[in-house]
C-alpha cells in the first residue's frame, strides 16, 4: 500500500499570515494499493485558528460525480474551526443529489450565525433553482439578535462635507486625486446612541501604484480608488488628507513588497 501526505502552513507563506489568524494548516492525504495503482483514499483536512469573533458555522455539502470533492464540509466555532473535503464516492454523491434540472450542482445543508442573523439551506441546490422548487423556510435568512429586533441593524451612514483636488507626493513622482471628506455615522435606525467619524473617499483618474502587481501585468499594480480614515475633522484637512493618502500606499506597497511602478499600459513589475 502506497501512503503519500503533505502538509501546508499558510502562516509561512511569502505573504504571511492573513490578520488574526494564529494558525492555518492545509493537510493532503492519498492513499493507493500501490505507488502507481488505482486510488482507495484521497481527502484533505484543513484547520484554522483565528482571534475570538462573534460567528458560528456548520456546513455538509453532497457534490455530483463531477465534483472535486464530492463530500466536503467545515464546522466553525468563534471563527476558528476545521475545513474538509474527500474524493470519494462520487457515485453515491450523484445518487444523492440526483436532479435533471440542475445535473451539475450538488445540494447544501448548513446553518451559520453572523452579525446578528441566523442562516439556513436545508438541502437545497446551493447556487441554482427553480422558483418555488423548495419550501421558503429551506433557504433564508433570520434576525436572531435581540438589539436587531428592538433598534433596527446597525449601519453606516455617510454624508458629503467637503471635496477638495489634491496632489500627493510619492518618491518617484506626484499623483493628482479628488478627495471628498464624509462624516461616518454607525448606530442602530432606532436608538439614539451613534458613533462619529471621519473618512476621505480618494478618487485617481490616472491610478496610484500602490502594490506588486504578481498576476503577470493582468490586475495592474494600480489604485483607482479607496478610503482613508482621520482621527478629527480640521480646518485645513486637506494636509491630513494628503499624509492619510501617502502613508496608505506607502504601507500597501511595503506589505507587498514593491519596488517599481510599471507603465500603465501592463507588464511586470
Amino acid at each position: 500500500m502506497h501512503v503519500h501526505r503533505y502538509v501546508i502552513d499558510e502562516n509561512r507563506r511569502e505573504s504571511g499570515p492573513a490578520r488574526g489568524v494564529l494558525h492555518h494548516m492545509r493537510r493532503f492525504l492519498t492513499v493507493r494499493r500501490f505507488e502507481d495503482g488505482p486510488q482507495l483514499f484521497a481527502g484533505h483536512l484543513e484547520t484554522i485558528i483565528r482571534k475570538p469573533n462573534p460567528e458560528f458555522s456548520a456546513r455538509f455539502h453532497v457534490g455530483t460525480a463531477a465534483s472535486e470533492t464530492p463530500f466536503d464540509g467545515h464546522l466553525t466555532i468563534l471563527g476558528s474551526g476545521i475545513y474538509w473535503g474527500t474524493e470519494n464516492g462520487r457515485k453515491l454523491a450523484a445518487w444523492l443529489t440526483r436532479e435533471e434540472r440542475h445535473p451539475w450542482d450538488g445540494r447544501d445543508l448548513s446553518v451559520r450565525i453572523h452579525n446578528g442573523r441566523a442562516y439556513l439551506s436545508a438541502w437545497v441546490h446551493p447556487d441554482n433553482w427553480v422558483r418555488g422548487e423548495f419550501a421558503q423556510w429551506r433557504s433564508g435568512s433570520w434576525l436572531v439578535s435581540p438589539l436587531d429586533h428592538f433598534y433596527g441593524p446597525a449601519r453606516y451612514w455617510h454624508a458629503d462635507v467637503d471635496r477638495a483636488d489634491l496632489v500627493v507626493e510619492l518618491p518617484e513622482g506626484a499623483y493628482p486625486v479628488t478627495a471628498t471628506l464624509q462624516r461616518q455615522t454607525y448606530g442602530r435606525p432606532k436608538s439614539r446612541r451613534r458613533t462619529e467619524s471621519w473618512v476621505v473617499n480618494v478618487e485617481s483618474p490616472n491610478g496610484i501604484p500602490n502594490r506588486r502587481d504578481r498576476s503577470g501585468g493582468w490586475k495592474g499594480d494600480r489604485a483607482y480608488g479607496f478610503g482613508v480614515a482621520l482621527a478629527s475633522r480640521r480646518p485645513d484637512w486637506d494636509v491630513d488628507a494628503k499624509a492619510a493618502i501617502a502613508a496608505r500606499i506607502l504601507k500597501d506597497r511595503a506589505d507587498s513588497g514593491f519596488r517599481e511602478p510599471q507603465p500603465t499600459s501592463g507588464g511586470g513589475n
